[in-house]
């Protein structure tokens, strides 16, 4: 690779000093029109491109954005969170790229070690303090107070949830459950929400299944469709705990759709190689991860988002009569 052209090399082809080079090409300081577009040619004829570092010095900005992944490199995170955040962070980079930002994901505990000019925070728990630091957008509503000016992404999941419960209902259900997890996040627990409140509404006994910290999937499956009162229908809170249902179903003799309807929140609405195709609810990840890239380099900026929703997507297919 050729080396690359800095001021110094300006400097000496044009026989100027660094000082008047770099206010020539930056437009500080007083330069005469005749000595910049010399400076400029000269800058041009040699291919100088300005030190991105030394830029982002100057400016304040060093043009990179974080992810912050509360969960990343748990067991929780390989069995349940992934895909969503594969999903959010392909949309969050492409966006970020055609911006002309680089973007990193990183766990909470290292964010004060890489310069970042924002953030943007997927599930925000309790006890955020970062969230004051820096210039965020959060994907999900936080639960700490004094956050209520950080632009958040949202979605109608509530309502079409409530819109999948009624045709599992509709479908014949009688007792519908929800597997879901531990964490807490405004996304576990508006999910749940949701689900007590549908289940009150209809008179669906509330029948709520969750894991354990650092629990597989499949163990709180296989716990719920053991139950006396076993469900005959279980929405799950992301494509893992589906997976989770199908091979439990599978190992306990369950017909799907016959024995046990299935459903789940999922990253996409794409159809994947599961075993029996499954109804979801796709929280649409991909443009929820672009939406949060792109609203926060407008913050950056000076400009205000404004509100940002993302439409959730009702897919049915064959996990449901």
């Amino acid at each position: 690779m050729s080396p690359r052209i800095g001021i110094r090399d300006v400097a000496k082809a044009t026989g100027l000093s660094i000082t008047t080079v770099s206010h020539a090409l930056s437009g500080k300081g007083r330069v005469s029109d005749r000595t910049r577009q010399t400076v400029r040619a000269a800058a041009e004829r040699l291919g100088y491109q300005p030190d991105p570092v030394a830029a982002g010095l100057a400016s304040g900005r060093v043009g990179v954005l974080g992810i912050l992944v509360e969960h990343i490199g748990s067991r929780q995170w390989e069995h349940t969170y992934r895909p969503y955040y594969a999903a959010f962070t392909s949309g969050a980079t492409m966006l970020a790229v055609e911006r002309d930002h680089a973007l990193v994901v990183l766990p909470t505990e290292l964010w004060g070690r890489v310069p970042l000019d924002g953030l943007i925070v997927v599930d925000p728990g309790h006890g955020h303090p970062f969230m004051t630091e820096k210039p965020t957008v959060a994907d999900g509503r936080p639960l700490d107070t004094g956050f209520e000016a950080v632009p958040v992404i949202e979605s109608d999941s509530d309502r079409r949830l409530h819109e999948l419960l009624d045709h599992l209902r509709g479908r014949g259900a009688e007792r519908v459950a929800l597997l879901t997890g531990s964490d807490p996040d405004s996304y576990t627990l508006d999910t749940e929400q949701a689900y007590r409140a549908w289940s009150l509404a209809t008179g669906n006994p509330v029948i709520i299944e969750s894991l354990q910290p650092g629990e597989p999937p499949a163990a709180a499956a296989e716990r719920l469709l053991s139950r006396p009162d076993r469900p005959d229908a279980v929405h799950g809170l992301n494509e893992t705990y589906g997976e989770a249902l199908l091979s439990t179903a599978r190992k306990l003799g369950l017909r799907i759709p016959d024995d046990l309807q299935v459903t789940i929140m999922c990253e996409t609405a794409e159809d994947k190689t599961w075993d029996v195709p499954l109804t979801v609810l796709s929280l649409e990840a991909e443009r929820r991860g672009a939406l949060a890239a792109g609203a926060l380099i407008d913050l950056l900026y000076g400009g205000d988002p404004g509100r940002l929703l993302v439409p959730t997507r009702l897919v049915m297919r064959g996990s449901t009569n």
